[in-house]
């Protein structure tokens, strides 16, 4: 493929993409991560796909999935204060669905996929719920141009707030788009935008009895540029600027803001040793009647990974900014640094476990509000068993405790999980939320 003029290819797509689905704020993250974002689908990844795939309809190619993804029991599903004494409850995620490619010429590929899956609850029958995941996709690959776009519709059975850690039932509609122009010299030009539209699905009882995650209901846009530098094939650099916009849905307070973030992205994967880091230097504003404090912060993951025979430690951390839901405050900022180690017992078999220890502080609105600060220490393990090339079996649990220095505030999650997917072929479909 002959280019136009890279300036010119450059400022076509500031205006047409950026890729991430996510915004200013990550209101949880699953102990035992990092938090670094993902790079993104490979042409690797769609070719191998698309090779595996089960089943095909003159030139579409289909991977059925079925799968109980998540059977479990957690000690405090409402996410409640120790002196609540909350009550635990089993719930299961189950589901079947589809994912199609269809490659058009050599380069491009477009992809779709549609699993519904039902949540259910043992003793609370208000929670049960039809979910699911939905999406299309579409990815070109070219001589020096790679674009990538996608439409996707999650729901999902969550832990919405590390705040008040009660699993809710969400929604998430996204678009994201991006692309990268390679400009020779082992550099290239990258650039992406996605808008996001984040509804909490909460059923009446919830909504009266539960924590106020309905101010967590928000619309996120976000745009970022910037240049990426490949000395060798194991290493990359890039540096960049990131625009964003956190428009809050409900009435009753508003914390809408906007920022813009230079950012900082160093990668190298060996085949023994591996790096990941991104972070943001954020400054954030109030957008019109917010009242949301001018901050200035750092977000950032990172991962140190060694890859052994039998054990491969991997050493994280990361520091992610959360909206608040309790009245005084605006938003907290939760640092963790953590061990995870995979142990390979068999050729079928791995076992991971983790440790993590952080902070959360607080940003109060008013100097009246007393000082918030938890302390958030989690650990846990998962056990996979690949029981055939179709079929995989997964065991694990966790339990994050939070100690906070205002009284009534400590909380844990203890949760013990199961799943069991039957996917003909691929763990997960290329594309999938």
């Amino acid at each position: 493929m002959r280019l136009a003029s890279p300036a010119a290819l450059t400022a076509a797509l500031v205006v047409l993409v950026p890729a991430g689905a996510h915004g200013q704020f990550t209101q949880y993250t699953q102990p035992g991560g990092s938090s670094v974002g993902d790079a993104g689908v490979s042409q690797g990844q769609l070719d191998q796909a698309i090779d595996q795939a089960h089943w095909q309809l003159g030139p579409v190619r289909m991977q059925p999935w079925i799968g109980l993804r998540n059977l479990a029991w957690n000690a405090n599903p409402t996410g409640a204060s120790e002196a609540e004494n909350p009550e635990g409850d089993i719930s299961a995620t189950a589901g079947a669905g589809l994912q199609a490619y269809l490659p058009t010429g050599p380069a491009v590929v477009w992809s779709a996929h549609a699993l519904p899956e039902y949540v259910w609850f043992a003793d609370d029958e208000t929670r049960r719920r039809l979910n699911g995941r939905y999406g299309a996709g579409v990815f070109g690959f070219f001589n020096r141009l790679t674009l990538q776009g996608t439409v996707t519709r999650t729901e999902a059975l969550e832990i919405l707030s590390a705040e008040a850690p009660e699993q809710a039932n969400a929604r998430r509609d996204a678009v994201a788009v991006g692309g990268e122009v390679e400009l020779g010299f082992s550099t290239s030009v990258f650039a992406g935008a996605s808008t996001a539209r984040v509804e909490n699905q909460l059923n009446p009882e919830e909504r009266e009895t539960g924590p106020p995650l309905h101010l967590l209901d928000r619309d996120e846009e976000r745009l970022r540029a910037g240049v990426r530098y490949h000395p060798r094939e194991r290493w990359s650099f890039a540096v960049g600027m990131e625009w964003t916009e956190t428009d809050l849905a409900s009435e009753e307070r508003d914390l809408s803001s906007s920022g813009e973030a230079p950012t900082v992205e160093v990668t190298y994967r060996g085949s023994k040793f591996s790096l990941s880091t991104q972070a943001a230097f954020y400054t954030l504003e109030p957008e019109g009647d917010s009242v949301f404090p001018e901050t200035e912060t750092t977000t950032y993951g990172a991962e140190l990974a060694v890859e052994g025979n039998r054990l491969s430690p991997v050493l994280y951390g990361r520091r992610a900014l959360s909206l608040a839901i309790s009245e005084g405050y605006s938003h907290f900022e939760t640092e963790v640094v953590g061990l995870r180690t995979g142990v390979r017992v068999g050729y079928r078999t791995r076992l991971e476990v983790f440790a993590e220890t952080g902070q959360s502080d607080f940003t109060v609105l008013e100097p009246e509000v007393p000082g918030r600060e938890d302390d958030v220490f989690s650990f846990g393990g998962r056990f996979g068993l690949r029981l055939g090339p179709s079929l995989n079996l997964e065991v694990g649990g966790y339990r994050t405790e939070f100690d906070s220095n205002l009284p009534g505030e400590d909380r844990t999650v203890t949760v013990f999980s199961t799943g069991l997917n039957l996917s003909f072929g691929i763990e997960e479909g290329i594309g999938w939320p």
